[in-house]
């Protein structure tokens, strides 16, 4: 038989296979639509989240209990605006009395003039428009890169001020699209990721556009897709670094990924101890004060300090790898400030300089006692971020007290002193003229205030020598 005669056969069989996997993912495609319309037309709610993005991290319990919502979470990854706009007929035909919709929207699929459309069938219902939070490699990846960051721009300047819509900010927030460990696969992010864009996803928070924040917003965006695409998104190594960060809530009350140390050492590979504890000053005679914190470590005495506290487990992790610490740079990080600021503790003892009931004097004798015990260890010492509480910490606390911004200047004067290197949180990276949008509450940095600090951190821990 020739080779002609064979071939002809195959092509039919390759035709006939095509023909039938097409017929099998349409009826699959079928009786998936045909699910979700049932779904969305007989069952109780009064708040339903459809997205063209994966939202399986999403927990109902959270919308339960921070909303009082009874949610719907279709978990289906909607492909075309048309599906769209078919099922929020179904959520229309259900009757329900609803409250919200979140809808996870794909710009490149999805325009502003449509998402009107689909809302004037809900004209008293508040859509939550989330567009999809990919992940900054993917940006890099992006054939037609300009043509979807200007779909994000016309959707986010179209409907911003729209009434009965909101348009949030997550896929242009690096400490989210950044950091891989952020993602399970693809663009689902992880369960802890999906609680927090959750009730980060209302007004009372910064992840709103407004008219006050869309230019900054995008310009920062803007700014940070453009150096990726032209340096990369990379950290230095520097796994050769231990690093103890002694300090208040900003650095104790966070754990793992969420927090400072344990961001510096994903994306850095340095080793990292979390000593802190919240609500401790630097100064006093507490067991949360700096120097006592620091005195239970090089006794190895931690009696004094609470199973629960971070400066426990940080401690007792570090006196077990000091051992294994041979060769390894040593960094001691101090952060403090905040709750002296706030406990309105003498700044300065012009008698002694030492005394460790003001902060300067705290601070100086924490500097001396580690450079004392550790002569072969850097320290830096970190000014806190400003605050957005009693008038941006500018009101004075008790008799002794200070402004906040005194605080800080001392702990500039004080790294003068002693030459050693600083990292100005306060005046560089979360500021008064932002701080609103780089806190959680009215002190303490959320996600992205804490993303950038550590940011700063490895710069400036790149920048030491042994």
């Amino acid at each position: 038989m020739s080779k002609k005669s064979l071939l002809k056969p195959i092509i039919i069989l390759c035709a006939v296979l095509m023909v039938l996997a097409g017929s099998a993912f349409l009826s699959a495609s079928i009786l998936t639509h045909a699910k979700n319309d049932k779904l969305l037309k007989t069952s109780e709610y009064n708040c339903v989240f459809l997205s063209m993005f994966p939202i399986d991290t999403f927990r109902e319990e959270d919308f339960s209990h921070y909303r009082g919502d009874d949610v719907l979470l279709l978990k289906y990854e909607i492909p075309s605006y048309q599906i769209l706009k078919r099922y929020l007929k179904d959520v229309k035909l259900s009757e329900n009395e609803m409250h919200s919709v979140y809808l996870g929207i794909d710009p490149r699929k999805v325009s502003a003039g449509q998402i009107l459309e689909l809302h004037e069938a809900f004209p008293e219902v508040t859509f939550e428009v989330f567009p999809a939070y990919r992940r900054l490699s993917d940006w890099m990846k992006e054939w037609h890169f300009e043509k979807t960051y200007n779909a994000y721009l016309d959707l986010t300047e179209k409907l911003f001020d729209q009434d009965f819509i909101h348009v949030y900010s997550f896929f242009a927030q690096e400490w989210l699209i950044a950091d891989d460990a952020n993602y399970e696969k693809g663009n689902l992010v992880t369960e802890h990721v999906a609680g927090k864009i959750y009730v980060y996803a209302d007004v009372a928070h910064h992840s709103i556009f407004t008219k006050q924040n869309i230019a900054s917003v995008f310009d920062s965006f803007s700014r940070l897709l453009t150096e990726t695409k032209k340096n990369g998104y990379n950290f230095p190594d520097l796994s050769s670094w231990d690093v103890v960060l002694f300090g208040d809530s900003i650095i104790g009350n966070y754990v793992n990924h969420d927090s400072i140390p344990g961001l510096l050492s994903a994306m850095t590979g340095a080793r990292t101890y979390n000593c802190g504890w919240g609500g401790a000053s630097a100064s006093g005679t507490e067991a949360s004060s700096g120097n006592n914190v620091i005195n239970a470590y090089l006794t190895k005495d931690l009696s004094s300090i609470p199973a629960e506290i971070a400066a426990r487990d940080g401690i007792q992790k570090r006196l077990e790898d000091e051992s294994k610490a041979s060769g390894q740079k040593l960094l001691f990080v101090l952060h403090y400030g905040i709750n002296d600021y706030l406990n309105g503790r003498l700044l300065d003892n012009a008698n002694d300089p030492l005394d460790a009931e003001t902060f300067c004097g705290a601070m100086r004798k924490m500097i001396e006692t580690l450079q004392e015990n550790r002569p072969d260890a850097q320290i830096l010492l970190i000014v806190p971020n400003a605050i957005t509480c009693f008038e941006y910490g500018s009101r004075v606390h008790g008799e002794n007290g200070a402004p906040l911004s005194d605080y800080a200047d001392a702990i500039l004067r004080i790294a003068s002193e002693y030459g050693l290197p600083v990292q100005d949180d306060y005046h560089d990276v979360i500021f008064n003229e932002i701080a609103a949008d780089y806190l959680e509450g009215e002190i303490h940095p959320n996600e992205y205030g804490r993303y950038m600090i550590t940011k700063e951190l490895i710069r400036r821990i790149s920048e030491l020598h042994p």
